[in-house]
């Protein structure tokens, strides 16, 4: 009997062509992307989803031949991780996909807000010429702070290292043959708080890193640095973000993601213009999407051919600890 995959969300031609073309398999597209056919869904065996498709538990208790999902996403929020190991479903995700890209961003947002690029750019449309008022500073000497130093947190510090910049990060999962693999010092959350210049995430969203941006760490923050948030939202308590704008004990931000996807048009975020804000758009470049549709694809034939499995959720220790209850917050549009 062919094994009936169902894709629910976008997925890119020539890899929805190799699964096509792959004996044994009958591929099958949902009519409104992220929603489930429940006739389809009971005849499936796996299950190809992006970040729009929330997986719970009342929909697996449907799934009778649901064998295998798999995200073509680094981030899982929206999938109920405990219900699928309940039914005895198989779930990978493609965090490799997404690494240039996630650095990528969090690059063009340090630098937009280290050069005030976006003020400029809206000063000049608005027919005004005062450079005066937009004094940026160089990143070259600076100390560039990361908290989470995997796939991406590596890719940023080898950025900032191209800058001339000093890096530090926390992580308290990673061995120190990693950070001295990419020459970078290891410090205390505290620490990089407290010496950086610019700071970055780079972590998952689950108990340990909600709100682990918050008041008590802003009072003593290093007074004007960058923060740039490319994670997710919850990691860091926005309304104490506002009260640190206000108080000035942070020079700007750089936010890709936020508490509440998309972002209420009654966010005090939207008041203040050294904040820059981007649509959740870390994993929205050509090259990630054909990478994580390939590797899903891959996936996939593997894991029905040999039974080989790659990159499962939820991971082994690290950030992620054990399973989060099932809460999808960010923008199911983005990945």
């Amino acid at each position: 009997m062919k094994k009936r995959i169902l894709i629910t969300e976008r997925f890119a031609q020539d890899s929805l062509s190799f699964l096509q073309q792959t004996p044994g398999f009958e591929v099958l597209r949902s009519k409104i992307p992220g929603t489930i056919d429940p006739a389809l869904l009971v005849t499936s065996h796996a299950l190809l989803i992006r970040s729009q498709t929330l997986i719970t538990d009342k929909l697996l208790e449907q799934a009778k031949n649901l064998q295998l999902i798999i995200t073509s996403t680094s981030g899982f929020d929206h999938i109920d991780l405990a219900a699928a190991a309940k039914w005895g479903i198989t779930v990978m995700h493609t965090p490799t996909a997404h690494i240039e890209s996630a650095a990528q961003l969090t690059w063009g947002l340090v630098l937009a807000c280290s050069s005030r690029i976006f003020e400029a750019s809206k000063m000049v449309k608005a027919g005004l010429w005062d450079r005066n008022q937009l004094i940026g500073f160089e990143l070259a000497g600076q100390n560039y702070g990361i908290i989470g130093l995997g796939r991406i947190g590596t890719r940023v510090a080898q950025m900032a290292q191209t800058f001339g910049m000093t890096v530090a990060a926390y992580d308290p999962y990673q061995d120190e043959e990693v950070f001295a693999q990419h020459k970078v010092a290891r410090l205390s959350y505290e620490e990089i708080l407290r010496t950086s210049d610019v700071i970055s995430f780079h972590v998952p969203q689950t108990p340990e890193t909600k709100y682990m941006l918050r008041r008590s760490q802003f009072e003593f923050i290093r007074r004007g640095t960058i923060l740039v948030n490319t994670s997710r939202g919850m990691v860091i308590h926005e309304a104490d973000l506002c009260e640190a704008l206000e108080q000035g004990w942070i020079r700007s931000a750089g936010l890709d993601v936020f508490e509440k996807e998309p972002l209420p048009r009654t966010s005090k975020l939207l008041n203040y213009p050294q904040v820059l804000l981007t649509p959740h758009i870390g994993a929205n470049t050509e090259e990630a999407f054909h990478k994580a549709s390939q590797a899903a694809a891959n996936k996939c034939v593997r894991f029905f051919g040999d039974g080989t499995t790659s990159e499962t959720l939820p991971p082994k220790a690290s950030w992620y600890g054990a399973p989060a209850p099932f809460a999808p917050l960010h923008d199911p549009s983005n990945g």
